[in-house]
């Protein structure tokens, strides 16, 4: 139903691991069928982020050449690019649920550029297939597949956190001087690693820019940074989902959850309707 591109206006404000525990959490107590991606030159830290669940269902289908974004360009410029092709083509996370299609190996900025294009017209083509596509994109505004890729979206989700540098520079720069196609796309402010005893609370930092948009916020958790590193996101989630109020990852999950009903309302998607039970690893 709808396209949603995780962005920040540098690297290292968590735009990869945010987008890894909303589509973990998807995957495993939603019906819905959804796939992630990253479409960056040079980088597959979200994948990485869920390789022992890669390694344990797609074993075999890791042996056959031809997946990801880069066999899927080939698709299109053959016009073989079908509603199931996009699935056939990508790494289960969650059985129906969540799917994970490779980046480019593509290392050179300039060969992805040229690609741009009909990268694109797979992301749209999947939405006729997947109810959701959660999409990490590259940071900042450096590039035009960067800007193509937000204008083509249905909601952006800016990573930032709460360091008062990152706050100005988008607040009192960016946000201004985005384009005008990417400007008219909802936005919705995700402080991520947050301190909730910090100053800048999410409606401190609301009303000293005097923002009237929608912010959500990720807190720091340890565990789920180790899980993270380990390639493990969706173990923790499936571990984690049941936890007591008195748990220390309650917290977190509990606040994944409600910017996951945020993004998904966003979309058009009825978190309510689509909720379902909790799956066991």
């Amino acid at each position: 139903m709808g396209q949603v591109s995780f962005w920040g206006v540098q690297h290292g404000l968590g735009v990869t691991s945010n987008t890894a525990a909303i589509a973990a959490l998807i995957g495993l107590e939603y019906d819905l069928r959804s796939l992630i991606s990253q479409p960056q030159w040079s980088d597959s830290t979200l994948e990485r982020s869920f390789s022992k669940t890669i390694n344990q269902y797609n074993r075999r289908f890791l042996e056959v050449s031809g997946t990801g974004l880069d066999a899927l360009e080939r698709a299109v410029r053959s016009s073989k690019l079908e509603r199931e092709t996009i699935k056939n083509h990508s790494l289960m996370i969650e059985r129906d649920r969540l799917d994970l299609l490779s980046g480019s190996e593509k290392s050179d900025k300039t060969l992805f550029e040229r690609s741009n294009e009909l990268f694109n017209i797979v992301f749209q083509r999947a939405q006729e297939y997947y109810d959701a596509l959660l999409l990490d994109v590259h940071s900042g505004l450096n590039s035009p597949s960067i800007v193509d890729t937000l204008r083509n979206s249905d909601l952006i989700v800016v990573c930032l956190n709460q360091n008062i540098n990152v706050l100005d520079k988008y607040f009192l720069n960016y946000y201004k001087s985005l384009p005008e196609e990417v400007r008219r796309i909802p936005q919705l402010i995700l402080i991520g690693q947050y301190d909730p005893d910090s100053k800048y609370k999410v409606r401190n930092i609301a009303a000293k820019y005097k923002f009237k948009g929608r912010i959500a916020a990720i807190p720091y958790n340890t565990s789920f940074r180790d899980h993270f590193n380990d390639g493990d996101v969706k173990g923790f989630f499936a571990r984690n989902g049941s936890v007591s109020s008195t748990h220390e990852n309650y917290y977190f999950i509990h606040e994944v959850r409600k910017v996951t009903e945020l993004i998904l309302t966003e979309i058009g998607i009825n978190p309510k309707l689509k909720y379902s039970e909790r799956r066991a690893l």
